[in-house]
């Protein structure tokens, strides 16, 4: 056990990246989606100390430009920090379920449980996009975030159009490097621990994809991206 955890914690965090099969390995003897789990939430947590500032100065400015003259309540910062653990966990089932369900539809028999765990192991992708985010926010300077917007380093389509319509901002961000680098990591991984064809379990993955974006524009039409 003590060997596991000096060792074998990094090994399969650090092998998702370079050899992912080893860690398809893992899955299928070992349940242990918290491990991604506590560093996805620690790298979050530290993404949101970094442009809590800027989160709060834009939010000031928002508040004023309504014409609401106050301080923000100083419980709100705390919101942000007991919300991040609650979303990804939700984000991260939500996921899982669509993935095991449409997994098991195109012949796959497994048990939701190692879903979680391939889908938790292959958001390490996300783990590095957030790290670079960070680094990215640093280098630039928090005085220098102007708009919400500036919080979202952009790594898809966004480089390149970044349209005022929030729906068709929130599908070219997510038409990003980084998601499609996960997905061909699950779609990998859902072949080599159920045994299914990589045609299907490519197919798994590009709907999933597809309803996840669509998540996305339907938050994004409500306001709240």
């Amino acid at each position: 056990m003590s060997i596991y955890l000096k060792g074998g914690i990094m090994v399969h965090l650090i092998n998702i990246i370079i050899e992912p099969v080893k860690v398809f390995k893992h899955i299928k003897e070992k349940d242990d989606w918290w491990i991604p789990l506590i560093l996805a939430i620690v790298i979050a947590w530290v993404f949101t100390a970094v442009t809590a500032p800027a989160v709060a100065r834009l939010t000031a400015q928002k508040m004023a430009e309504m014409g609401v003259d106050r301080e923000l309540p100083k419980f709100m910062g705390l919101i942000g920090y007991i919300s991040v653990p609650i979303v990804t966990m939700i984000s991260w089932l939500i996921a899982s379920v669509i993935i095991w369900f449409l997994g098991n539809t195109f012949g796959a028999d497994w048990d939701f449980i190692k879903a979680l765990d391939l889908y938790a192991y292959s958001a390490v992708i996300q783990v590095i996009r957030s790290t670079l985010s960070i680094v990215i926010l640093l280098l630039r300077g928090i005085p220098n975030i102007m708009t919400f917007r500036d919080l979202n380093v952009a790594t898809g389509l966004n480089m390149l159009f970044s349209p005022e319509n929030p729906r068709l901002y929130a599908l070219f961000s997510g038409i990003e490097v980084f998601a499609i680098w996960q997905y061909i990591i699950i779609a990998y991984g859902i072949s080599e621990i159920t045994g299914i064809s990589k045609k299907k379990a490519a197919l798994v993955c590009v709907i999933t994809y597809a309803l996840t974006l669509g998540f996305s524009l339907i938050f994004a039409g409500k306001g709240t991206m």
